[in-house]
Order: structure tokens, then sequence, then C-alpha cells
């Protein structure tokens, strides 16, 4: 029978595939998996030495990023084998919560474990791996180990966890309840970590917890497209110019309208709010309240 991979939770993986030589390992794209492992009797195109197994074990994966270049694992250990050593032993002293990682270091060397792994990744290990540039030389003959198009998908990644801790932080800051004022959506499969200052327009404010708000899908999506606002006591404003609407959306944000939205211990910005105001062109300071339609 085939390998049994099972997986507890949606973890950002770093994927190892070994190398026709030896001791060559490369990491290849980094991903995503959402959903638990499976058996299946279903074939993967090429089963290998595999072959002669009945049924193997699934892992679904999403959000693939494939490499620009495969990046030699051996290559990587040479040349960052201080910090990867460092990152061990400190991921070693975190009991429950340590990250599932693809080395071990065995009587003082790194060593990758055998087979394609499934690494945890985030900011502290990518940098352990590839450092902060965006390309990693080896000091030896000054090749790039990790190529510049291939640094630049890493700082992608970097990115996303950036944007994903984000979204985990300003759940919990909302109880994982959206805030808008009479909306009991609590199911993390529909609840949005939303930017009040989008995360393009405002680098300054990227990741800053006073630029969240956690929503439902549809309360994040008509606070995006400016049904809505927050005015300056964080009481719902809607955008004047739907006070005509039939939609039952609207009107069931007309039903709210001037009331406050659930609070949590840090204060939506003020800064990041006049942005909003500004990009939706709603102006709660003079404009006038919206008035139900009549139907």
């Amino acid at each position: 029978m085939g390998p049994q991979l099972t997986f507890s939770r949606a973890t950002r993986i770093i994927i190892i595939e070994s190398a026709t030589g030896d001791d060559s390992r490369n990491a290849v794209p980094l991903k995503t998996r959402w959903e638990n492992g499976f058996r299946t009797s279903r074939r993967p195109p090429d089963a290998g030495e595999w072959g002669y197994a009945e049924a193997f074990y699934r892992a679904d994966l999403t959000e693939f990023t494939p490499f620009h270049r495969p990046i030699n694992l051996s290559e990587v250990f040479r040349e960052r084998e201080a910090e990867l050593k460092s990152f061990f032993e400190a991921n070693k002293t975190r009991g429950a919560g340590k990250a599932n990682v693809f080395f071990v270091k065995q009587a003082g060397r790194l060593q990758c474990l055998n087979g394609a792994y499934l690494s945890d990744v985030d900011e502290v290990l990518l940098t352990a791996l590839f450092g902060s540039s965006t390309g990693l030389k080896a000091s030896e003959s000054g090749d790039f180990i990790v190529s510049v198009e291939t640094g630049s998908q890493i700082s992608t990644i970097r990115t996303r966890l950036g944007q994903s801790r984000f979204s985990d932080e300003i759940k919990a800051l909302y109880g994982n309840r959206c805030c808008f004022p009479g909306c009991e959506v609590s199911d993390q499969r529909f609840l949005v970590a939303s930017h009040i200052a989008r995360w393009c327009d405002n680098v300054e404010l990227r990741g800053h917890l006073g630029n969240g708000l956690c929503f439902c899908l549809i309360h994040d999506k008509a606070f995006e497209v400016g049904l809505f606002t927050l005015d300056e006591h964080l009481a719902v404003f809607v955008n004047p110019r739907e006070s005509r609407s039939v939609s039952t959306i609207v009107l069931n944000l007309i039903s709210h309208h001037g009331e406050m939205i659930r609070s949590s211990r840090i204060v939506p910005l003020e800064d990041a709010l006049l942005e909003h105001w500004v990009r939706v062109d709603i102006d709660p300071l003079i404009e006038s309240s919206v008035v139900a339609p009549q139907i």
C-alpha cells in the first residue's frame, strides 16, 4: 500500500520532492492545503515504485504557486546552515505548537526527511531558508541558488502570509462574528477580515489591526462596493444614493442605519475610515441620512 498522508488542519506548505541523486532534494511550489487527506483508489498519473498499490492517500491542494525554478535544498542547507539550525532548535521548544518541518538535525547535520513531505511555513521559516533578499547566491560560486524570479514569488508568499495573519487576528478581535449590527454569522467559512483602507491603496496601514473589520461575506461586499460606510461614531451609514433601492440587501442595511457595529478592543482608525469615505464617495459628516423607501 502507498504512503499514508493525513492532516488535521489547513496548512501552508512547501512541497519537497526527492531528486535523482542520493543527497539532493528540490523545493518546488509553495501551496496551501485546505482539505484533510483521504484514502482513494484513484491512481496518480505516475505511481512510480508504488505502482503495485491498490489504494493511495491524497491531499487536495489549492492556491498553487509554481516556482520559476526548483530550489536545490542541499545548496540552501550549506548557505543557510546556522539560520536553519537555529530555527530547528527554537521550533523544538514550542511544544504542541511547533511547526511540522521537512528537515531534521542529526549528528549536527541538517538532513531532509525521506520522500515527499508537507511542511508548515511561516515568515520565520521563509527567512531562515532564503534570507530577506529576493535572490540567494552561493557564497563560493556566486551562482543563484534561488533565482530572482523565484525570489519574487517568495516575496508574494510572504505577502499572503501577512494577509492570512491579519485575517486571523481581526476575526479573533471581533470574537469570530460579523460585527454588523444584528448579524449573527459566526461560521468561519463565511467570515472575512475586511480592510477599511484597501491593502493595495495604503502601504502604511497594511497589517494594522485598526484597519480591519470582521464582516460576513454579504456585509463585506456591501462595505467594499460602498453600499454603506461607518460614521465617526462607528455607526452604520448607508449610502444616500441607495435610498430608493428595493434590493432586499439594501433594505436590510437601511434597517440598521445609525446603529453601532460590535466593538473590539482596537478601535478602527479614523484615517482608514476617511479613506473609505473618499473611495466610495460618501461623507457622513455632511450628507443627509437615508430614508427607507416606500414600497
